[in-house]
């Protein structure tokens, strides 16, 4: 049982001694907001859930002989699942199936963004690795020409992996290094481009302009911004940012097998106004990715036994 479940245990543990009544229920679910912000929710997503939890519940008949914890609990998970989940899904391999079987031609271009140590280079590489071994191929865009070792860095693990990877000067045009990618991967049919950029220690207007140029050129089909589950109420401030000032599709939330974390998936994509989480990283090897699955994500943390 992880962290975040204890403290819903808990929770259970003080309603199962309630009495039920409308007034109780509202002390519970005020509890309840106060166990999610301390837990890595946002304010604004905890009040979200809570409202909604607050509809569900309340608009059911209470009497005496009702069962608080069931009467709480059902509404709370279905609630967070709402706030997790989104109209759409992002899976490339997926996708990359689907474009093969309508006989698409044009490369699959997807472009990565993220501030400095968030883990966005070996995602990167992970999502290549995935892909490579659907017999799909790729090519990577090192358009991180920002920092002096980041080439050689994505660059390394391209070698590992047996994929091309399109560099450029230090210093130079990352746009341009995202074009000729495309370029390459058009001109010997390759399926997909990614595109790594260059991150900063925190979002300036530097970052951002060059992250509204790169997207103008090289025109991804999608924009999947990277964040760590450990920097909490700040990975859902840079989603929000990178959303409203350069627009993303899904995110990648690395580290949320850190269990105290899983507060950080609920506020990223309820401040992203329900864009998806594409993919979690759990690990630092390449087949260390998975999936993200809104109700899995939701049995585990409701886990309360």
């Amino acid at each position: 049982m992880n962290s975040f479940s204890k403290g819903l245990r808990n929770l259970v543990i003080k309603v199962k001694t309630k009495e039920i009544d409308e007034i109780n229920v509202k002390e519970t679910l005020k509890e309840f907001e106060i166990f999610l912000i301390r837990n890595n929710v946002s304010s604004v997503a905890a009040r979200e859930i809570i409202k909604r939890t607050k509809v569900k519940v309340l608009g059911k008949r209470i009497t005496r002989f009702s069962n608080m914890e069931k009467l709480i609990e059902g509404p709370i998970k279905d609630s967070v699942l709402e706030i997790v989940s989104s109209d759409y899904e992002i899976d490339i391999v997926e996708i990359l199936k689907s474009k093969k079987k309508k006989g698409e031609i044009k490369p699959l271009v997807i472009l990565f963004l993220g501030i400095n140590g968030t883990g966005k280079t070996t995602s990167i590489a992970k999502i290549a690795n995935m892909v490579t071994k659907e017999k799909f191929r790729a090519v990577i865009a090192a358009a991180d020409t920002f920092r002096a070792a980041a080439q050689e860095q994505i660059k390394e693990h391209a070698d590992k992996l047996r994929i091309k990877c399109i560099e450029g000067p230090y210093g130079g045009d990352p746009s341009a290094v995202a074009y000729d990618a495309i370029a390459h991967a058009t001109a010997r049919g390759l399926n997909i481009v990614l595109i790594d950029t260059a991150g900063r220690m925190a979002i300036n207007n530097d970052l951002i302009g060059e992250m509204q140029k790169i997207k103008r050129v090289s025109n991804p089909d999608y924009t999947l911004l990277v964040v760590d589950a450990l920097a909490g109420n700040d990975a859902t401030n840079q989603a929000k940012e990178f959303d409203e000032k350069v627009g993303i599709d899904g995110t990648i939330i690395n580290k949320l097998d850190a269990d105290e974390r899983s507060g950080t998936a609920l506020s990223v994509t309820f401040s992203t106004k329900g864009k998806p989480i594409a993919y979690v990283g759990i690990g630092q090897k390449y087949k260390d990715i998975d999936k993200f699955d809104p109700k899995k994500f939701v049995e585990t943390i409701f886990d309360i036994g």
